[in-house]
């Protein structure tokens, strides 16, 4: 999975530019403030019509221009695609290869893409919400079921909670939304437990390498109900409990949209025992796993997006990440400078001096 070309109109400050790539590692060389990181942002919307920056889209549109348009040229399995996308306060229109795509969720999963900045810090010392985003985005890339099972949860809760705001409140039909709810979120527990179990055996063989130790990282599944009872009938003794409370409050109190990661190095929570250092090495290990994941799914690897991540890692941890991407990966990293970047990945990159 490549990009080859990319063409920027009215993006960010890029009022016209056009980029051709190479197959394997591209650096983005510049000062600060100049453009880099909207580069990344670029692909990165090829991926997911998403921006990792903002929530509001429309920010990636230049100051008093109409509209921002993005053109990808991607190579697929061997299959060439053209994605375009236009931004503007309107929305955003999109089309691949010529077809009009009405959904974001419809973008997930063609263009995969992996990226690591250094706010990705959250996914350790962060809230829930972002390790939760995190899971849900990455295994709705290799498994485009899983994203309409959560879609569909999350439509069934959003109906139960409306349900629980009424003054008089039906057993009966409470039940019939409850098993709705239940039946979806059993497989949506499934496919997150499988997802993390490997995740966690990748990021520990990753870490270990990474990080030249002997720390075991273990990644492990916070869920609200015992992952050995999952069946249906229990799930739903669980809602049952807790009915009194939802009616009280007029909200529903446990559910997978409450679900977490545990992340433990040496069987410690990394959040308040493990160094800036460390968890920094945690996150890009969970990246690099899931890299091989993404792989072992569709046959290829997905494109690596390392934004400012070099200048945080020592000489050593420099050099052990860029022996695993070797160049297996397409992978595009920003910097400042080129100073003390002699790996061989580095030397026969493609560079490109952002101004």
């Amino acid at each position: 999975m490549k990009i080859t070309e990319l063409s920027l109109t009215n993006f960010r400050n890029y009022k016209k530019a056009h980029f051709h790539f190479s197959q394997n590692t591209n650096v983005f060389v510049g000062k600060n403030a100049k453009g880099k990181t909207n580069l990344i942002e670029a692909i990165y919307l090829l991926s997911v019509s998403k921006s990792f920056r903002t929530r509001q889209l429309s920010d990636v549109v230049m100051f008093n221009q109409p509209f921002s348009k993005i053109i990808g040229h991607l190579d697929i399995s061997h299959r060439p695609y053209l994605v375009e996308m236009v931004v503007s306060k309107e929305g955003k229109k999109a089309r691949i290869n010529g077809k009009e795509i009405n959904r974001s969720s419809d973008f997930v999963g063609i263009f995969n893409v992996i990226i690591f900045t250094p706010d990705d810090l959250m996914l350790v010392k962060g809230s829930p919400k972002e390790r939760r985003r995190f899971i849900d985005l990455e295994l709705s890339k290799i498994d485009i079921n899983y994203l309409h099972d959560l879609n569909d949860y999350m439509h069934f809760l959003k109906q139960r909670n409306a349900y629980l705001k009424n003054e008089n409140i039906d057993d009966t039909f409470l039940s019939v939304l409850t098993k709705q709810l239940v039946e979806v979120e059993q497989r949506v527990i499934l496919k997150r437990m499988s997802f993390i179990s490997r995740l966690s055996q990748k990021a520990r063989q990753t870490y270990s390498k990474i990080a030249s130790s002997n720390e075991l990282l273990t990644i492990q599944y916070d869920c609200f109900c015992d992952l050995e009872k999952i069946e249906v009938d229990h799930l739903m003794h669980l809602y049952d409990v807790n009915k009194k409370r939802d009616c009280r409050f007029c909200m529903t109190h446990i559910g997978v949209h409450k679900d977490d990661l545990i992340v433990l190095l040496d069987g410690n929570q990394a959040s308040t025992f493990a160094s800036q250092g460390q968890q920094r090495t945690i996150v890009l290990a969970l990246k690099i796993a899931l890299l091989e994941l993404i792989c072992e799914e569709i046959g290829e690897y997905p494109v690596l997006l390392l934004d400012d991540v070099l200048s945080e890692l020592d000489t050593s941890r420099q050099n052990d990440l860029l022996d695993l991407i070797d160049d297996r990966i397409q992978t595009f990293i920003t910097t400042t400078s080129m100073e003390g970047l002699t790996h061989t990945t580095i030397q026969k990159a493609k560079k490109f001096e952002i101004k």
